[in-house]
């Protein structure tokens, strides 16, 4: 049986299992809940936990990295951003922006931690600033609407459909090719059509991306190469 590690959660009502790349298999349970039924509980879930931790295989653990850029390179929107920090007697950090693309990290900028998550938050709002722009004109090119979109920071997805036709987007495909980051939106915009990946779906992708097999496979090793400020320490 797979090894697995539990959380205790005061707000959760049932227990539900939960996979990432770095923390593997996690059992959250309510507060006071009987663990020696866990076993019995994982076991049943054995086949959706194989299947799940070999598709996390292609999504690598990064080394844990302390470090804090100098520059951040958007390949997707053409930019790169000169950071500079600047201390002052303030207890927190912020970041302003010019439009020269040069980032200034303000305050406490000693604390690693909160010099990341005030980059982290900077990019999330700069990513909804364009890629939903980028995805309104991907779905006017491909004649497939949405109901509505959102950005996000997941871990391990590019980015996801719904049954109810709303599209989420990873905030890091910043960080890949044009090319890269068109397909993700495109590969989305056909699940409004075909929420699976069934022979009809990828008839309509490669309708409009005759190359999608190597782009799929480029997306996998992009994983790669995020930067490694992305990650909370």
């Amino acid at each position: 049986m797979t090894n697995y590690s539990v959380k205790i959660s005061n707000r959760a009502k049932h227990v539900s299992l939960k996979i990432t790349p770095t923390d593997g298999l996690v059992v959250v349970v309510p507060k006071g809940f009987n663990h020696s039924l866990l076993d019995d509980l994982v076991a049943r879930r054995q086949g959706w936990i194989e299947k799940t931790l070999q598709r996390y295989k292609d999504y690598p653990v990064q080394e844990q990295d302390t470090t804090l850029p100098n520059e951040i390179c958007l390949p997707a929107l053409g930019e790169k951003w000169c950071v500079s920090f600047i201390k002052t007697s303030a207890s927190t950090v912020r970041v302003t922006a010019t439009e020269n693309f040069q980032l200034r990290i303000i305050g406490y900028t000693e604390n690693i931690t909160a010099c990341r998550k005030a980059l982290r938050r900077w990019l999330m709002r700069h990513a909804r600033q364009n890629l939903i722009p980028l995805l309104d004109l991907a779905s006017d090119d491909c004649a497939l609407p949405y109901r509505k979109a959102t950005v996000r920071g997941q871990r391990t997805r590019w980015g996801s459909c719904s049954s109810t036709a709303s599209i989420n987007l990873n905030y890091q495909l910043m960080f890949v090719s044009p090319e890269m980051m068109n397909y993700v939106l495109v590969h989305e915009l056909c699940h409004t059509a075909h929420l699976n990946h069934s022979r009809h779906f990828y008839n309509l992708l490669a309708s409009y991306i005759s190359d999608y097999k190597i782009i799929e496979s480029q997306l996998k090793q992009a994983w790669h190469s995020m930067p490694g400020w992305l990650q909370p320490l």
